[in-house]
């Protein structure tokens, strides 16, 4: 089960993108910030535009950065607001190096 819920809308998308802190890494972009004082959980939401490739990429490493996202907030005592955005080197990067990119994203946050 998931230790995080997901942003739907597009407004909540465009909101962290503006007021959220930008980290940039060779493959990805977070934008982060605390989650609203009323939210025990983090809310993520996960960006991958065409750019990547055809939608089996897509989805294969939405896919991916879901089990990363989620592994890496279990432990988190800290809700956060996230959205993690796929750079288009993120489709030929190993499940490693998006893990150690991810990581170090939230570490330096």
């Amino acid at each position: 089960m998931r230790c995080y819920a997901s942003l739907r809308r597009r407004a909540e998308f465009a909101r962290l993108r503006r007021y959220g802190r930008r980290i940039a890494s060779r493959t990805l972009t977070l934008y982060l910030a605390d989650a609203p004082s009323d939210d025990s959980t983090s809310l993520v939401g996960i960006t991958v535009n065409k750019a990547i490739g055809k939608a089996v990429v897509r989805n294969k490493l939405r896919r991916r950065l879901a089990s990363i996202v989620n592994d890496a907030l279990a432990g988190s005592q800290r809700a956060l607001a996230l959205v993690v955005v796929a750079r288009p080197p993120a489709a030929g990067a190993d499940f490693a190096c998006l893990r150690t990119d991810l990581l170090t994203a939230l570490r330096r946050a």
